[in-house]
């Protein structure tokens, strides 16, 4: 019997999240490319403005594309639901492990993000049927505490015994150390990063068609920010919190490395950094409200046809965000113009909004995107209870016998 149609997310796709997803895209690469620092030990303007921002904006789009293949604004959720997620990050973490061996062997400072990704996405299926409000309340909360949490428990978990960005046979030979890396030893250690992940699930459950929910987006994660920003500021510079961090956890270095750059958390006071990708709650806050601000302005940006129009490059490069970013992977682990990273990011750049555009108008979907959405699609379908099948006649029925 032919399978019954899948139920199909009730919101169509929505470019403003498209171009918060292009834009977080092109952040990465300038990171990537840039560095934290130059030869002189400055901060680079890639890494004081694109530094984790990009990567939790990548991280909450990542949420609300999970919200809207699970029913947008409302949620599908059990067995088929949860089978398709766990196909989607099992072919995501696949592409992750597979490039970690291109990343290792070029000694690249990359760290690919997309295994810790896949465990994000296993991590949100309880989650998936929770409303908007409570996903918002709860990023909030873990975005406080999860930090916290985080250095506390850390010295329990086992340090992987790998060097670099995990691989497939690290899965065979270190599994538990893999674990403990996505877990907590890692670049995006999921314990927290799970902050991000609500968020997105929160934001894909509106209405993103609506102009105020975009403006109450725009404005609550400019509010996150600048409030963050201020509270941080005082801590750090009015109470003698800086003295502190630079003391305890950047002995010899420069008062501009102790401000950008990640403590190695050896003392309690690294959780007072505000640096980019430091796990800690004024890190976490400040990237969550920026990440919700991009968002917010891009929705708002894109009711404008022409501005729409404009940004059309930026969408298509933000419709197939796991493609190029593999792409950029391998590009930046063959060393080409290694020496030259203003040309390199403007190729890499304009390369990959040309190709979204000639591609998506052209095929459509990613194709890295299109295996991940049949795998999901696959296992949905194979997980779907097929209803029971009808006899090809009708049973006779029997007269009433009498002995």
């Amino acid at each position: 019997m032919p399978v019954p149609p899948l139920p199909r997310p009730d919101v169509s796709r929505i470019v403003g999240v498209d171009v918060a997803r292009g834009l977080a895209l092109l952040g990465m690469f300038s990171v990537h490319v840039f560095g934290a620092f130059d030869a002189a030990g400055s901060v680079t303007p890639a890494w004081m403005f694109a530094g984790g921002r990009s990567a939790a904006t990548f991280a909450v789009t990542a949420g609300i594309g999970l919200a809207f293949t699970t029913g947008g604004r409302r949620p599908v959720t059990g067995r088929a639901s949860a089978a398709a997620v766990a196909a989607r990050a099992g072919v995501i973490a696949l592409i992750g492990l597979l490039l970690g061996y291109a990343s290792r062997a070029a000694d690249l400072d990359v760290d690919v993000i997309l295994a810790f990704y896949a465990l994000l996405f296993l991590c949100a299926i309880p989650l998936l049927g929770l409303g908007p409000r409570l996903l918002a309340g709860l990023a909030l909360v873990l975005a406080v505490a999860a930090p916290v949490v985080l250095y506390a428990v850390r010295g329990a978990f086992p340090e992987p015994a790998f060097d670099g960005d995990p691989t497939l046979t690290d899965l065979v030979t270190d599994p538990v150390g893999l674990l403990s890396d996505l877990l907590v030893h890692g670049d995006y250690p999921v314990l927290a990063w799970t902050t991000y992940l609500c968020a997105g699930l929160a934001v894909g459950r509106l209405d993103l068609t609506n102009r105020r929910v975009a403006a109450g987006l725009f404005a609550g994660g400019l509010t996150v920010l600048s409030g963050t920003w201020l509270v941080s500021s005082l801590a750090l510079f009015r109470y003698g919190g800086f003295d502190h961090l630079w003391h305890a956890e950047f002995a010899g270095s420069s008062r501009s490395e102790a401000l950008w750059d990640t403590p190695d958390g050896e003392t309690w006071w690294a959780l007072l950094s505000r640096a980019p990708h430091s796990t800690t709650p004024f890190d976490m806050l400040l990237t969550l409200g920026a990440a919700t601000a991009i968002l917010g302005g891009s929705l708002l940006l894109t009711r404008s046809r022409a501005l729409t129009w404009a940004l059309s490059p930026l969408a298509a490069a933000g419709s197939m965000p796991l493609t190029l970013y593999s792409a950029h992977v391998l590009l930046l682990a063959t060393g080409a113009l290694s020496g030259s990273p203003d040309l390199l990011y403007a190729l890499m750049a304009s390369g990959a909004l040309l190709y979204a555009v000639v591609w998506r108008h052209t095929v459509g979907r990613g194709p890295l995107e299109t295996i991940v959405a049949v795998s999901a699609r696959k296992a949905r379908v194979a997980a779907t209870p097929q209803p029971p099948e009808e006899p090809d006649h009708p049973p006779v029925r029997l007269g009433k016998q009498t002995e």
